[in-house]
């Protein structure tokens, strides 16, 4: 067998162990296809046991589309899956769009990169009542011992902003400052990932669908590569994702805090990454010849022969927003439960009961 240059006409044993190691190496190598939606699904899954269960329910859909994809193969029909196709570009705009929704779903209707604009109203005397009648008239209010005036704008993202002089500021505590419900993502969404993200084409697909497929000796069993191939990402999948689990869940110290931690990560991943997948797509469609360039690096394995615009789709939402985003929030939870008084330190300007129903709840 020769994983890197297989041939047509290979013993029925040898085309199926192919696929199968072929399968292995797709899964330890870092894919566009597979990497960020498992990473992002296992850290959201912030435990060993729901990240095995996200990489599996992933790998299984991956598996059918292969196994479908490797019949159509057979049957001739290979010409519509070739590597650098209009149709891989398209994928990635659907599968982007899918990451995006996914985001939203978790950050409770919110994406992630949500901005807003707020006009904070600083009292310098008395009660409510003036810093609601200039705030509903857009200008500085005097009378009855009251005295108020615009503070400074500011733009943030959600999440605990720090906003200077929380004592003095009006009673509106910037409700849309916290962050949002955070809800556990569904079980058949990685399901969905999975079925959509194989039809997107590569070096390893491209073996199956033009060499292992055509070398199956019927029609009967022209799916058998792809599903087999399906199988060998599935097997590393699901020790990857149990493993990333496991570690959200030693690094939150807390099931509370480990699903907060694996949420927000996972939002991030998802959502970011989705808008570069998007991105890279429209890309891809109007200039397909600078989207396929590539730097040849000479090693013989496949997704690391050469770096293109696949490798960096991972880079970005794996490398650089996943695992950055789960260093900074296990560090952020680290001085949370190292504030005194707390186990949960309170953020400037977001009363920590909101903080406490919002971000750490079951729900």
């Amino acid at each position: 067998m020769n994983l890197w240059d297989p041939q047509i006409g290979m013993a029925l044993w040898a085309v199926l162990g192919t696929a199968l190691l072929l399968g292995m190496v797709h899964g330890i190598t870092p894919d566009e296809h597979t990497w960020p939606i498992t990473f992002s699904y296992a850290v959201g899954g912030y435990s060993s046991r729901a990240g095995m269960r996200s990489a599996l329910l992933f790998s299984l859909t991956f598996m059918l589309q292969r196994a479908i994809a490797s019949e159509l193969a057979y049957l001739a029909l290979a010409r519509y899956l070739s590597l650098g196709s209009a149709t891989d570009y398209i994928i990635y705009v659907v599968v982007g769009f899918a990451m995006v929704w996914a985001a939203r779903y978790i950050r409770g209707g919110r994406l992630p990169w949500h901005l807003d604009l707020h006009l904070h109203l600083k009292r310098l005397a008395g009660g409510a009542a003036a810093a609601r009648a200039a705030s509903a008239h857009g200008h500085d209010h005097h009378g009855g011992g009251e005295h108020v005036h615009a503070g400074p704008l500011h733009v943030h993202a959600h999440g605990n902003v720090p906003v200077p002089e929380a004592g003095h500021w009006s009673p509106d505590n910037c409700p849309d400052c916290a962050e949002p419900d955070l809800r556990d993502p569904r079980p058949w969404m990685p399901a969905v990932h999975g079925f959509i993200a194989g039809w997107g084409i590569g070096a390893f697909a491209t073996i199956i669908y033009t060499v292992l497929a055509p070398s199956m000796p019927s029609a009967a069993l022209g799916w058998l590569p792809g599903a087999v191939f399906g199988l060998g990402t599935m097997v590393v999948q699901v020790l990857i994702g149990t493993t990333i689990g496991w570690l959200v869940r030693r690094a939150g110290a807390g099931p509370d805090a480990a699903r907060r931690i694996g949420l927000v990560v996972a939002a991030r991943t998802l959502g970011v990454g989705g808008a570069a997948f998007m991105l890279a797509g429209v890309f891809g469609l109007l200039f397909p010849g600078l989207a396929g360039a590539q730097i040849t690096t000479g090693i013989k394995v496949h997704n690391l022969h050469a770096l293109g615009l696949p490798i960096l789709l991972v880079m970005v939402s794996v490398g650089l927003v996943g695992f950055v985003s789960l260093v900074v929030e296990v560090r952020r939870q680290t001085r949370r439960t190292e504030a005194p008084g707390s186990p949960v330190a309170e953020p400037t300007g977001v009363p920590v009961a909101a903080t406490l129903d919002t971000d750490e709840s079951a729900g």
